[in-house]
This record gives structure tokens, C-alpha cells and sequence, in this order.
């Protein structure tokens, strides 16, 4: 049909080899429509990202896995099968404590003059700025966190294996 598109499989797509690394994740563009896009988000054991505010407003699908979602100080694990919206310039963050990691779904407003290949070309730019943030200190792992970190404290009391996940990561705190 016209102004119609379809992706058959999301884990097809994902696995396409179009996903790009950052500190934040693998981001795997998918869709976009006229106001939506649609990308996924691969969340690698041991990754943590600290709340930060996003412009625009997000649906969250957990397609695999678990992960944590963190909000004004409070953490939730979600499952595969949780979905959960956030509004504009709400801060939010996540943790990966689990050895699966996890693949979520998410779909935003599109930014004006927003394209397949501009995001693509953003996520690049993004992962370039957040190597630099790495650099800077800011955390991005685990292993960048003390030991008595609200968020490790909260890895240890849902994942008794939280010190594998770790260890298997190459990340040791």
C-alpha cells in the first residue's frame, strides 16, 4: 500500500549490521514516519547510564532481557514484555546488572527535518561526544561507579550473580 512500510522482523533488523555502538548502547535505526521514528537500543551487560533529561517524550518496549530503569532516584527492573512512557525533559537513565543485557523499542517524536540517514550521521556524531565524556570521567559502566553507589547496591539486592556479570564483562568493581 502507498505510505506504507513494513519491517517484517525487528530482531532481523536489528541483527542487519545497521546498529551503531556508543556508550549508551547499540542504537538500531528502524522507521520513520512522518511525526514517529522507531529505533531499538541494545543495553550490553554492565552499562549504566545516569539520568539525564530528553527533549521529547518516549514509548519504551523491553523486547528481550531486563534492565533497570532509573527516574528522580527510583529504580524499576523491567522484563521483556514491559512497556513505559516518559514525558518531555523528564530525566531518566538505565543499568544493565544482568548477564543477558537487554533490547528495548522505542519511539519518539522526530526531530524537525529528521531523516534515516540524519540519525544515523546523529548517532555517529553522539557516539564521537560521549567517547569524550568517557574521557572526561563522566560513567558510563559499573566499573566507573564506588563501590557503595546507590546503583550497585541495587544490582547486588536483584542479581546475586551481579559480581559475574561483571567479571564476564571485563568490568571488576
Amino acid at each position: 500500500a502507498n505510505n506504507v512500510e513494513i519491517i517484517e522482523s525487528v530482531q532481523e533488523a536489528m541483527n542487519s549490521g545497521s546498529a551503531t555502538f556508543t556508550h549508551e548502547g547499540y542504537f538500531g535505526p528502524l522507521l520513520f514516519g512522518e511525526e514517529l521514528r522507531a529505533y531499538t537500543l541494545r543495553l550490553e551487560p554492565g552499562m549504566f547510564l545516569s539520568e539525564h533529561p530528553h527533549p521529547t517524550e518516549s514509548i519504551v518496549y523491553t523486547l528481550s532481557g531486563r534492565y533497570v530503569l532509573c527516574s528522580e532516584g527510583k529504580r524499576k527492573v523491567m522484563e521483556a514484555g514491559s512497556i513505559f512512557h516518559f514525558g518531555s525533559n523528564m530525566p531518566t537513565g538505565w543499568e544493565a546488572p544482568f548477564a543477558e543485557g537487554a533490547e528495548i523499542l522505542i519511539f519518539k517524536k522526530k526531530r524537525e527535518g529528521d531523516d534515516y540517514d540524519s540519525f544515523v550521521a546523529g548517532i555517529k556524531d553522539m557516539a564521537a561526544g560521549l567517547d569524550e565524556q568517557l574521557k572526561d570521567g563522566e560513567p558510563f559502566y559499573y566499573s566507573q561507579l564506588p563501590a557503595d553507589h546507590p546503583a550497585i547496591q541495587f544490582a547486588r539486592s536483584k542479581n546475586p550473580d551481579f559480581s559475574a556479570v561483571l567479571e564476564a564483562s571485563g568490568l571488576n568493581k
